[in-house]
């Protein structure tokens, strides 16, 4: 009771104090602090004191004891990740007869309340408060001025409103802004390709933001990005409810600090971009990308969600994308890296110990013309259902990292190209196996993996060809014997090792090399000296095979670097750094 008093006590303080205008009356401010809940069922609730009303959060593993936490950060990683989700994140609520209200009457707008006043077609709010917008604006601006300490709701209930050489929503200065989607409110907004900049700011989204930026409610907003992104925040990007659909040119979702996502309906489609990104070039502690629920279907773009750290502990996720399907690679030039030396794809390979993804829960799809999952660093896997239909070509890979993969749960399953196929580490406590087909298998043939007694472990039909599979499940049992079936291609694999790879061993330090490295074929025979591999260059003349002995000092790497100097092929034998 003495806690509830202090929060009632806090309340007035704040109606008083700061004119507060956006609760529905006391009893819901209690309730929120009281009952709110982070991602997955709640099945228990942390209640501290914290940003204004209460400070009550959860993280996905407070709410969802399935949830496996033991690899959802890296512990080499400077990024700090966070999974909270405060109070006002989630509160939806408002009164309409206290805030004040903005009506968009075609070429004007009108204001009713204090705190924003219109001018022609462009509105400029500069009080904290709460603001319902509602109507039509034709070529105008929503701009947010306020102070530094500023909390601003704006409430979208039926909002049209375009802009033919800004951004229609301007955060220019603020705390933090709250953009609610009104229950049953369907909302559009629209830029044009032209953009005449009104100062320093490089304001290059439908919804740009310089301050902390959450987007909730339960209504529909629908983005059409014409001169770049969809939303950008320059700072933290939370989205904790609502339909987003959103078609840009470049980035759909872009935050600096962060992007963190609860709950929603995510259709995302775009030209030149990322369906998700986060990156930060100015401090290696942040950018990430963290996503605990919703629905995310990424159904166009270059990559499909990109981050310095990307963290996935639950919700349904669709990517289908012209190059990566998951990236993780560094904003930071300065990011620590691990020089690993190795066949250098593009140069020479580094393992950058910032980048890492982690899978702890949901469920992903991928279609990926590039690498179905790339990490510049180090990937996670505890939980969770993954299913990456990987690249056609030999210079891409299903699954790609410089640092080590791990898994210990969940299910995943990876088909595509056998060129450069990375499997999973020894370092895993659960058992996978990598297999690289004697010829590709053509799109919509069936893969089946069997046990000793015939049944069925997992069944895929990739809509691509493929010529490699990676499984990794809980029933894969150690020295078990399993038969894969490709169409008219069967080979029968026993798991002698955590990672096995064509029913080998995994060398190099576990399953992370990249198989056909050098003139091996996709069965493991070895390729006649001076034949092609699988990028079009030649074996190297003299060449040893790489499990009976060492290749001359001086060979030629593919990336037309030398060998080290004492002729060994260093751990992994891997390809370079993931793009």
């Amino acid at each position: 009771m003495k806690k509830v008093r202090l929060l009632m006590r806090k309340v007035r303080i704040n109606m008083k104090n700061k004119k507060r205008k956006r609760l529905k009356g006391l009893a819901a401010a209690l309730l929120v602090a009281a009952l709110i809940t982070g991602c997955g069922n709640a099945q228990g609730s942390n209640t501290q004191e914290a940003e204004e009303v209460a400070a009550s959060t959860q993280t996905a593993s407070d709410s969802d004891p399935s949830v496996q936490t033991s690899a959802s950060v890296s512990a080499e990683s400077q990024v700090e990740v966070d999974k909270e989700f405060t109070a006002r994140d989630l509160d939806i609520g408002y009164e309409e007869s206290t805030a004040v209200l903005i009506a968009l009457k075609g070429e004007s707008a009108e204001v009713s309340g204090d705190g924003a006043k219109a001018e022609g077609n462009i509105v400029t709010i500069s009080d904290e408060g709460t603001y319902v917008l509602s109507g039509t604006l034709m070529d105008g601006q929503i701009v947010v001025d306020a102070e530094d300490t500023d909390k601003v709701q704006l409430v979208l209930d039926g909002v049209t409103l375009s802009s033919a050489d800004n951004a229609p929503i301007y955060i220019k200065n603020a705390d933090k802004i709250f953009i609610t989607l009104a229950e049953g409110s369907e909302n559009t907004l629209t830029d044009s390709a032209e953009r005449i900049q009104s100062d320093d700011n490089n304001v290059d989204a439908v919804i740009f933001s310089k301050a902390d930026l959450t987007v909730n409610g339960s209504g529909v907003l629908n983005i059409t990005g014409n001169y770049k992104h969809g939303i950008v925040s320059k700072d933290d990007l939370i989205i904790t409810g609502g339909t987003l659909n959103i078609t840009a040119l470049k980035d759909a979702l872009n935050g600096k600090d962060c992007v963190k996502i609860k709950d929603g309906t995510f259709n995302l489609t775009v030209t030149d971009g990322n369906g998700i990104q986060s990156k930060n070039g100015d401090d290696a502690t942040k950018g990430y990308v963290y996503i605990c629920g919703g629905e995310i279907n990424v159904l166009n773009g270059q990559e499909g969600i990109e981050g310095t750290a990307l963290v996935i502990d639950g919700g349904m996720i669709d990517i289908r994308v012209q190059d990566d399907g998951l990236n993780a690679a560094s904003g930071n030039s300065s990011a620590e890296t691990e020089k690993s030396g190795g066949f250098g794809r593009g140069g020479e390979m580094g393992n950058d110990t910032n980048c890492y993804i982690a899978i702890n829960g949901g469920t992903i799809t991928i279609d990926a013309g590039g690498d179905g999952i790339d990490s510049n660093g180090s990937i996670y896997v505890t939980g969770g259902t993954a299913h990456i239909s990987g690249p056609e070509d030999d210079g891409n890979a299903g699954l790609d990292y410089n640092g080590s993969a791990q898994i210990t749960g969940g299910t995943f399953v990876v088909t595509g190209s056998s060129g450069m196929a990375q499997g999973f580490s020894d370092s895993s406590t659960q058992y996978s196996l990598l297999n690289n087909l004697t010829s590709a298998a053509s799109a919509g043939t069936e893969a089946v993996l069997t046990d000793a007694d015939g049944n069925v472990i997992i069944s895929v039909t990739p809509q691509k060809q493929y010529q490699s599979v990676l499984i990794s499940t809980p029933d894969l049992l150690k020295d078990g014997t399993y038969t894969l079936t490709c169409g008219e291609q069967t080979a029968e694999i026993t798991l002698s090792g955590i990672a096995t790879s064509n029913g080998q061993l995994s060398g190099f330090g576990g399953g992370g090399e990249k198989m056909n490295w050098e003139g091996k074929g996709p069965d493991g025979s070895q390729m006649p000296q001076g034949s092609e591999r699988p990028d079009g260059s030649q074996v190297p003349q003299g060449s040893e095979r790489p499990d009976d002995g060492q290749i001359p000092q001086g060979s030629e790497r593919t990336d037309d670097g030398q060998m080290p100097p004492d002729g060994q092929t260093p751990p992994g034998g891997e390809i370079g750094p993931a793009l």
